[in-house]
């Protein structure tokens, strides 16, 4: 192959040489010596790029913080409190793992019988560790509200060893009659037959009296009734002026329209502040955007926040009932006065708290 070489201007590759190939059908290629030089020192770079994308994964994943709680169980963060409008970084907690109860607000679908007898009960004596939800499942019913029905528990929680159920045949509520009600009333309210009601209780007659009780076979409680029974329903944490509601308002500070993610309540200085339902203590510290706040992990995933707080009476894995004082209302961090700052999350997400406040 002959060699031709070609003078370049000042700002060529110096060492560029045209090869003309032995024949004339073949096309003439250019090849620049430091191309080689610069490929032999690159290659063994890239091959080493899949080493390195390999231990920076490993590093990324295991340099993310974890807790573990006094249980010997990890977890990543759990929720993300997002900053008001001040642009203040988003405050990242690790809150303790939710109770091993899980959500209890929702019921299966009771599964209607395929014939309707007359409901029949047993009693069932209660032993410690035992729960409504396993007892349940113990006896074949789906619809927790039926047990809770039947038993007129008000909080299922508080079910005591040596307490004696009883237990239905099927799956349903009781209903107490009420003057004027009518059995073709309570047929209509619960989408069921005449019939059923009346073989359900074995009666013979449609004629009801006040304060009657029937068995509605297949029946659900309210989902207010059932939160209530299993102790979801929260309490407000003080009373106070309701300044703010929960969702999209002007920024009091830059008259932006933001997100709000609860609800404020205009206190004095100093007012005892209530936790809002059984929990425990995840986690209390400072935050500009949030001064002094307390956060408490409830069952079936919620959990609480208490921001702007004068001062904090409780500590992180603290159990605290219901009512119980977990500090006092003030005027700290991204605030315009005295007041109570206070979410509801659900698995992680804000809610509003009037969904769930009674």
């Amino acid at each position: 192959m002959d060699v031709i070489t070609v003078y370049q201007p000042d700002n060529a590759l110096a060492g560029t040489r045209i090869r003309r190939a032995s024949s004339a059908s073949r096309p003439i290629a250019f090849q620049n010596d430091l191309s080689i030089e610069s490929e032999q020192r690159i290659m063994p770079v890239l091959r080493s790029f899949p080493v390195f994308f390999l231990f920076l994964a490993f590093f990324s994943v295991s340099s993310v913080p974890l807790i573990q709680n006094r249980y010997g169980h990890h977890r990543l963060a759990d929720i993300s409190l997002p900053s008001e409008s001040s642009g203040e970084s988003a405050l990242r907690l690790f809150a303790i793992p939710d109770l091993a109860m899980g959500s209890m607000a929702s019921q299966a679908a009771p599964a209607l019988p395929s014939s309707f007898t007359a409901v029949s009960y047993q009693n069932y004596k209660v032993r410690n560790g035992d729960t409504v939800s396993g007892i349940m499942g113990r006896f074949g019913l789906r619809n927790i509200g039926t047990i809770l029905s039947v038993n007129g528990i008000d909080n299922a929680r508080r079910i005591r060893s040596g307490q004696t159920l009883r237990i239905p045949s099927m799956d349903g509520i009781l209903h107490t009659v009420s003057r004027g009600e009518s059995l073709h009333s309570i047929a209509s309210r619960h989408s069921l037959g005449i019939t059923a009601i009346l073989d359900a209780n074995d009666l013979e007659t449609e004629v009801l009296v006040p304060n009657q009780k029937l068995f509605i076979p297949g029946g659900s409680l309210s989902t207010m009734d059932l939160r209530r029974a299993m102790g979801e329903l929260f309490v407000y944490p003080i009373t106070g002026r309701l300044t703010s509601p929960y969702g999209s308002r002007k920024d009091p500070f830059t008259g932006a329209r933001t997100f709000h993610t609860g609800i404020d309540l205009a206190a004095p200085t100093g007012t005892r502040v209530k936790t809002t339902l059984d929990g425990k203590v995840a986690v209390t510290g400072y935050s500009p955007v949030y001064g002094n706040y307390v956060i408490v992990t409830h069952d079936s995933g919620y959990q609480s926040l208490y921001a702007h707080l004068s001062s904090i009476a409780v500590k992180r894995g603290q159990s605290l009932t219901q009512g119980a004082i977990l500090g006092r209302v003030g005027n700290t961090g991204y605030s315009t006065g005295s007041h109570l700052h206070f979410s509801v999350y659900r698995n992680g997400k804000t809610i509003d708290p009037h969904s769930v406040l009674k």
